[in-house]
């Protein structure tokens, strides 16, 4: 294997993540909704209600949670 080259095992975590996250899109919408209309003016847990949803509905289509 050359040196730098990403191996299956490395980003198997992260396409298992993708594929939860994109089972939640209404979720992620509302969320990407509430950062962009507050995205100069942001502020710590401003959108923490849509954020928990996401979370939640990722946490649910993994099986567990984080």
């Amino acid at each position: 294997m050359r040196p730098g080259a990403i191996r299956q095992r490395d980003v198997a975590p992260v396409q298992t993540f993708a594929k939860a996250a994109a089972k939640c899109s209404n979720e992620a919408r509302t969320y990407g909704a509430c950062v962009t209309a507050n995205y100069e003016n942001i502020e710590r847990n401003m959108c923490q209600k849509e954020f928990l949803a996401f979370k939640a509905c990722v946490q649910q289509k993994l099986g567990r949670k984080w």
